[in-house]
């Protein structure tokens, strides 16, 4: 590319061009042509090498080194021929070029050429390429010319007057490779037989692989490769190798050249892209790109289509890459195009993989020895081809923002090869922003604004405007704190005209949140946006865009700034003032009944009880019910709804509501006073008799009703279909989780109760990596004992002292210094001494265990397992349930334990974590809790349940007995609803019946 003329294919001739370091091979060339040409015997010297090495320019330095004062150079363009009979004409026309014209020896071979000539042309085709018969068939075809004189009298005659001469000549014939079989064999028959003159010698410049290839498809070799090698051998008698582009010379090319086309289009590249296009160049580019003018056709590419795209508006990178691929492998192209939407979608794409593998690409016309290499400069274009899907989604969610071919809003532009009409560009948008940050509303914006209205019935236009959205949302990522808060208002205003009802919450309204989410960020300082947490239309976008403006976990993020007091931070002020705006919604809109506007109120009550927990929201809404808020206009609030896509036009309906739910918040008992009012709001209508594509409030009204009715009455004669089942997890690593908290020796214990807490909620265990993590050992021992002291179990255990006379003891460490488990013990006594068998010092014992370490799959995830558990010695209790030191086996005594207090041990247990949340804080200090827990729950009761539970007045099926009960669940539930789920499935197991309206009573007491 001389003076920077990229599209200019020219070669070089002068030494002080070469960027190769060719030098050497010219000069050794230049001493062998002047040796050769010191003699008279015609040589036929080639230049092999690949197309685009550079083989024209290496023959222009060695023709420009060659002594002109004694060299005759002349050149045969090998496109020039027109045919076979051509070449005769041509080729001696090139010797006399190169002669000398007056000079007197130089004359006279000139004039010798042209009658040889005359006799030569049409006698080519008649004359065999090699062969002992060359010689004789040439005279006999010549002879029957019958012009007075053979053609080996004239060819005598231009020898003599070449050795008269005495002058070398150089024919140099570039492109041979170029030719069609008959062109090529003509121009060897006439190299070979006619044009072997003294002092006159060849360079052919060609590819050999394709020379062999077209000289298969003749007769001489027909097909057999080892035969046209033969052949090229007899016709060249010196070959000479085009020595390859180093590396090392390549980068420079590739570097300098596109640092060149990079400068006219005013591009940057950050380190990341930067580090990137040289990962590119070495993996592929140049281990592709070989030849100097593969190189600078890429970056011609380049140079024409960058402009034309923006180099502003895609990243660079992702466009050479993509744009090597278009000129290489054209057939691989097409088909990226073709899946090119499927490829940075979020549909499967096992399908997708298959057309994209090595054996597809070789399909594709990928050579061999480089379908790897593009395979995996694929996976780096498009993370959905890869075979790990977590390093795919993440990768994917990673680059959008960032112009990547990968992220959906830009894929179009790579393929476009054009500003795509209609979209505003990244630069107008920044500045459009800008303005907006500087509280102006110039043409950028007023720009942006037109942008921001499309036709809501186009799904183009809004297609357009959703992705200005989404790429507004990334560019916002530089504003100061101040700059956010000033843009928001302007973001706020859009929802109005983005918002398509008819489409069920998949507008452009949706891209909008993204953006204020964005600012949310970034937010900080300046008064909050007059109104906005109060204003109904913005309520919905602010709670989500409250919840992916957070740190995850997004919930627990929530509640700590609800937390904070007023004034600790801008965005916790706002969060603050957001959710309680949602709390007086809720109540508003359930008081508007049937006449309420269309509102996702049970958006903001989920949202609450991720900020305030669902206690308090349970206990607003109870104060809420007793102040009289209307129940069925409540639930109706409640009432699931989905998007039907289908043939027709989107459509919302009714798709269900959980009842049962709504009773554990509510309460069964208030709800069965208030049965008249369920009657009255369903009107006599079964829910599965109504029109679930009406979404009215009065129809949900009428659908929660009945469904409230349904399971009222169920619960009659079925009370366990009132029961929660929290979800639970079936063949988890975590069931085998049974440590040994408080072995002591001697007998077991009578009843053992275990839950294990495992922060966040995965499939493994915590390994430790250097003793875990949090702080040193004796602090994080202190820390335990703090928490356990105020863990509900502590709470538990002092009710004991006023039912079976006996006290806690305090919380101690059992294993000091382990830097591995921290485990602390506790447990409780007789107050009276001498009332316990001296085998039963102490009935009751509780231990926790912390460990902390890693996720195995994840290195970097940290984890927590707090294990608490509980167990009693068989004391022996009187008639009165207080404790003796002998139990009389004549009469029957009562269990130890009776069904409310294993309700409220387990309870207490479960509710444990909340502790191994507040060690994960006072641990970490940095990082909130996960949002997501395991629990363990392991009954163990070698005896049998009725051996130390008082459930001897329920029937039971069977006598078989089960010593050990063990569960995983997910908490997601409250930790009542894990405890009576877990009694009922205790005493189910156990073959007992009749028991499901007990628990309920304790899982739903009457207020």
């Amino acid at each position: 590319m001389p003076g920077g003329n990229w599209w200019v294919d020219d070669p070089i001739d002068k030494p002080s061009d070469d960027l190769f370091g060719r030098g050497p091979f010219v000069a050794r060339a230049v001493a062998l042509l002047t040796q050769i040409g010191s003699r008279p015997s015609s040589t036929v010297v080639g230049l092999v090498g690949p197309w685009g090495s550079g083989k024209t320019s290496t023959i222009q330095m060695i023709v420009a080194a060659l002594a002109p004062e004694r060299w005759g150079v002349s050149w045969i363009n090998p496109w020039a021929l027109s045919g076979p009979d051509a070449v005769v004409t041509e080729l001696l026309g090139a010797i006399r070029t190169a002669v000398p014209e007056k000079s007197t020896a130089g004359a006279r071979v000139r004039r010798a050429l042209s009658r040889y000539g005359a006799l030569a042309t049409p006698a080519l085709s008649m004359v065999p390429v090699v062969g002992s018969a060359v010689t004789a068939a040439a005279n006999e075809a010549i002879q029957r010319l019958d012009q007075g004189t053979t053609l080996e009298e004239q060819a005598e005659q231009v020898r003599d007057a070449l050795h008269a001469l005495a002058r070398p000549t150089l024919v140099v014939i570039d492109d041979v490779d170029r030719l069609q079989p008959e062109q090529l064999l003509a121009v060897f028959r006439a190299v070979r037989v006619l044009g072997r003159l003294p002092h006159v010698h060849y360079v052919l410049a060609y590819d050999q692989e394709t020379i062999l290839d077209v000289l298969s498809t003749t007769p001489i070799a027909d097909k057999h490769g080892a035969r046209a090698v033969a052949f090229l051998e007899k016709i060249v008698t010196l070959r000479l190798e085009q020595p390859p582009v180093r590396l090392e010379h390549a980068e420079t090319l590739f570097t300098t050249g596109c640092a060149a086309a990079l400068g006219r289009v005013s591009a940057s590249l950050s380190e990341d892209a930067q580090r990137r296009m040289v990962e590119e160049r070495e993996a592929l580019l140049l281990r592709v790109l070989t030849e100097p003018r593969s190189v600078a056709r890429l970056l011609a590419q380049v140079d024409i289509y960058l402009p034309l795209v923006g180099a502003a508006e895609v990243d660079v990178v992702d466009f050479i890459t993509l744009t090597f691929l278009r000129i290489t492998y054209p057939r691989l192209y097409q088909t990226i195009a073709m899946h090119r939407v499927a490829l940075v979608d979020t549909t499967d794409v096992a399908d997708l993989l298959t057309e994209f593998d090595e054996a597809a690409l070789a399909r594709l016309d990928v050579p061999a020895p480089h379908t790897r290499r593009v395979a995996d400069a694929l996976q780096r274009l498009f993370p959905r081809l890869t075979t790990d899907p977590v390093r795919s989604i993440w990768a994917q969610h990673q680059r959008r923002g960032q112009r990547r071919i990968s992220d959906p809003d830009y894929t179009e532009r790579y393929f476009a090869l054009t500003s795509i009409t209609g979209e505003i560009s990244d630069d107008s948008l920044a500045r459009a922003i800008r303005e907006l940050a500087e509280g102006r509303h110039g043409m950028a914006a007023e720009d942006l604004t037109l942008a921001l209205r499309p036709d809501l019935t186009d799904a183009h236009a809004c297609a357009r405007a959703a992705r200005t959205l989404r790429r507004a949302a990334s560019l916002s990522a530089e504003l100061s704190g101040s700059e956010a808060v000033a843009v928001m208002p302007y973001v706020l205003d859009q929802f109005h005209h983005l918002r398509i009802p008819a489409a069920g919450g998949f507008g452009p309204d949706e891209e909008a949140t993204v953006w204020l989410a964005a600012l949310l960020q970034r937010a900080d300082g300046g008064p909050l946006p007059d109104g906005v947490p109060g204003d109904p239309n913005l309520l919905p976008y602010l709670l989500k865009a409250i919840r992916m403006a957070v740190p995850e976990p997004g919930d627990v993020t929530i509640a700590r700034l609800v937390a904070e007091p007023s004034g600790a931070s801008w965005l916790g002020d706002l969060v603050r003032a957001t959710y309680e705006a949602a709390w007086t919604r809720v109540q508003e809109h359930t008081r508007l009944g049937d006449t309420a506007p269309i509102e996702p109120v049970s958006l903001y009550i989920s949202r609450l009880e991720a900020a305030f927990g669902d206690a308090e929201v349970d206990r607003r809404i109870t104060a809420a019910v007793n102040g009289g808020l209307p129940i069925t206009d409540l639930a109706a609030r409640l009432v699931d709804t989905e998007v039907v896509f289908g043939s027709a036009d989107p459509h919302t309906r009714i798709s269900g509501f959980d009842a049962t739910a709504f009773l554990g918040r509510i309460g069964r008992h208030r709800l069965s006073a208030a049965r008249a009012h369920l009657d009255s709001a369903a009107a006599g209508t079964r829910p599965g008799n109504l029109d679930r594509t009406d979404v009215s409030w009065g129809n949900r009204r009428r659908f929660a009703a009945g469904t409230l009715i349904e399971a009222l009455d169920a619960g009659i004669t079925e009370p366990g279909r009132l029961l929660p089942s929290p979800p639970e997890e079936q063949h988890h690593p975590f069931t085998n989780h049974r440590p040994s908290l408080l072995n002591d020796g001697g007998k077991p214990p009578g009843l053992t109760l275990q839950v294990a807490v495992l922060l966040p909620a995965a499939d493994a265990l915590p390994t430790h990596v250097h003793s875990g993590w949090g702080t040193p050992v004796q602090t994080r021992e202190e820390i335990l004992i703090a928490a356990m002291r105020s863990a509900p179990i502590s709470g538990w255990l002092q009710t004991l002292h006023s039912q079976w006379g006996i006290a806690a003891e305090p919380w101690t460490i059992s294993d000091v210094g382990n830097r591995l488990y921290t485990t602390v013990q506790s447990g409780a006594r007789a107050t009276t001494p001498g009332t316990l068998n001296p085998r039963q010092p102490m009935p009751v014992r509780v231990g926790a265990q912390l460990v902390t370490g890693h996720t195995a799959r994840s290195p970097n995830q940290q984890s927590l397992l707090l294990t608490v558990g509980i167990e009693f010695r068989l004391a022996e209790l009187n008639e009165r349930r207080q404790l003796a030191q002998a139990r009389p086996r004549v009469v029957s005594q009562p269990a130890t334990i009776t069904l409310p207090s294993l309700f409220e041990l387990t309870d207490a247990l479960i509710r444990c974590e909340q502790t191994a949340r507040a060690l994960w804080a006072q641990l970490d200090g940095q990082a909130p809790p996960p949002e997501t827990a395991f629990l363990h729950l392991l009954l163990t009761t070698p005896e049998g349940l009725s051996a130390v539970v008082d459930i001897g007045t329920y029937p039971r099926r069977g006598t078989a007995a089960r010593s050990q009960h063990s569960r995983v669940y997910r908490y997601r539930s409250r930790s009542g609803d894990i405890a009576a789920a877990a009694l009922r499935d205790w005493l189910s197991e156990d073959g007992y019946r009749q028991h499901e309206q007990a628990i309920l009573d304790l899982w739903d007491p009457a207020p």
